[in-house]
């Protein structure tokens, strides 16, 4: 009898220390919220419940291999080697939390040497290596029944555990699997916020969340830089965004924010911001409130994007569609005045088929240069004069080109003065000094400021050498040239300009306004 009471006692001391223990444990788990801490904490309560020289915590991650793999998340006493053999654990490996993988429940191995599923194992090797002759496993289970992981203690000798150890230890899995619970959900929602803010910062979004009943405003650091503000510079408030949108966009977009709050609709906007340093940036807001049961708004949270660069595209794009507009008019009138003009003084169809067709060329090599442009670009003079002498395959070795490169032209004199020069390198091919040897082409040019402030481009076409037919001295195409420059230059580019047949070839000089971008010259 007193070998029994003896031993009761032993035993009420023993179950007393291990319910101080796992009170002590919980405790310990509430205030530190440390993950590698907890998992510790958890690992010494184990085993000094079972009494065990060894102790693994598992998490399962199902999202690896076919069926999920434990990872090893915590151990004690295992060597290097034994930890990094088991930081994985797949279903098909011959350990007691494999199986336990495999089959849902407990498994205990009083005895490694004598278990027959580890036998030739390569975890066997490494019980033995580690000094495990024991092992028991308990699957750790979420509040909705999940397998989220194990709990396993191993003893350096034959062993079986107690079924009131295996009691407490249940109640430890207990508070194991809802510490790995609320780890993995913890871990999901920090990777949802990371995706959340790297989809924010990637698509330039501003956010912001306002109590409207506490008037207490969140913005996202990329808001405070969308209304010109260093991040938490200002105490983020709704007088704070209202003093940052443009004085001619102000009332508006309060207005619509009044409005979409009383009507419960959506508050969709685009608005401009003044920033300290003068900039003016487009913003894009997009909003909705919520309401109590009463129907008072209670909250507002919503997103901006910056929307600058687009409306600077849309100019552009009304810019060019206008310049296009232009250009076409133009063009259109162009080829009118030089179908009319060839007809005029056409001998027959081939011959207006012939020169209606070389004129058409002229238009479309200047229209091909203007395409070409960007923004503030303009086609150069030399550019221009040298692809008309290349249409007709002048021989360069009888011209001399003489003036300043890069003279930029404006626009809409273009397609005028490229008509005028192709209607002198044709001519000069079929009967000027382009078409005779010992003929040569001097073209000289250059810029000056005139009387008026504007700069002035200044061209002298002189050819000599040239054997002069008698009386009209020229055919069709110099009476079509002449007319050309010495009546639709001076009225379509306010040209002054001259045209004169010497005794061995012509003389032409054309002075006309060119692009202010010049200025630089």
């Amino acid at each position: 009898m007193t070998i029994a009471h003896d031993q009761s006692r032993e035993q009420m001391k023993a179950e007393l220390e291990d319910s101080e223990r796992l009170q002590a444990i919980s405790l310990e788990l509430i205030k530190d919220g440390r993950p590698q801490a907890v998992y510790e904490t958890i690992l010494d309560g184990a085993a000094a419940i079972m009494r065990s020289q060894f102790a693994s915590l598992q998490m399962l991650d199902a999202d690896r291999g076919a069926a999920g793999e434990l990872r090893l998340l915590s151990h004690r006493g295992f060597s290097d080697e034994a930890a990094q053999f088991w930081h994985w654990v797949s279903m098909d490996r011959a350990s007691t939390c494999a199986l336990a993988l495999r089959t849902g429940r407990r498994v205990v191995v009083s005895d490694v040497e004598t278990a027959a599923f580890m036998q030739g194992t390569a975890d066997l090797a490494h019980y033995r290596q580690s000094g495990i002759r024991a092992v028991q496993t308990t699957p750790l289970h979420s509040r909705v029944g999940t397998l989220i992981g194990m709990l396993s203690t191993h003893w350096a000798h034959v062993h079986r555990p107690k079924e009131r150890e295996l009691r407490l230890l249940d109640v430890l899995a207990r508070q194991a699997a809802d510490l790995i619970e609320r780890e993995k959900t913890e871990t999901a929602l920090r990777a949802s916020e990371e995706r959340l803010r790297t989809a924010v910062e990637v698509g330039g979004l501003g956010l912001w969340d306002w109590n409207v009943l506490t008037g207490e405003v969140h913005w996202s650091d990329e808001y405070f830089r969308m209304l010109g503000y260093g991040v938490d510079e200002v105490t983020p408030s709704y007088e704070n965004w209202s003093a940052r949108i443009h004085p001619d966009d102000r009332a508006e977009t309060e207005a619509l924010l009044q409005h979409a709050r009383e009507a419960r609709t959506e508050f969709v906007t685009e608005f401009r911001t003044l920033h300290p340093n003068g900039a003016v940036r487009w913003l894009h807001g997009r909003g909705r409130f919520f309401y109590d049961q009463g129907g008072q708004a209670i909250r507002m949270v919503g997103a901006m994007t910056d929307t600058t660069e687009r409306r600077q595209w849309e100019d552009r794009q009304k810019a060019l569609v206008a310049e296009l507009q232009h250009r076409t008019r133009n063009l259109m009138a162009v080829v009118r005045a030089v179908a009319e003009t060839t007809a005029r003084r056409a001998k027959d169809l081939p011959d207006f088929s012939a020169h209606f067709r070389s004129r058409l060329s002229a238009l479309a090599r200047v229209q091909g240069l203007l395409s070409r442009l960007a923004n503030q670009q303009r086609v150069t003079f030399d550019e221009l004069l040298r692809a008309e002498l290349a249409a007709v395959d002048a021989d360069m070795g009888r011209v001399r080109l003489d003036g300043p490169s890069g003279v930029k032209l404006r626009s809409s004199t273009v397609q005028t003065l490229t008509m005028a020069l192709h209607e002198l390198a044709n001519n000069a091919v079929k009967y000027g000094a382009l078409g005779q040897a010992g003929a040569a082409l001097s073209v000289r040019w250059h810029v000056e400021a005139g009387q008026d402030q504007k700069l002035w481009l200044h061209i002298d076409w002189h050819e000599s050498g040239v054997r002069m037919a008698p009386a009209t001295g020229a055919g069709e195409g110099i009476g079509h040239g002449r007319e050309l420059i010495e009546r639709a230059l001076p009225y379509q580019l306010e040209a002054r300009t001259s045209f004169a047949l010497g005794p061995d070839g012509l003389r032409c000089t054309i002075s006309m306004p060119v692009s202010e971008l010049n200025m630089a010259r």
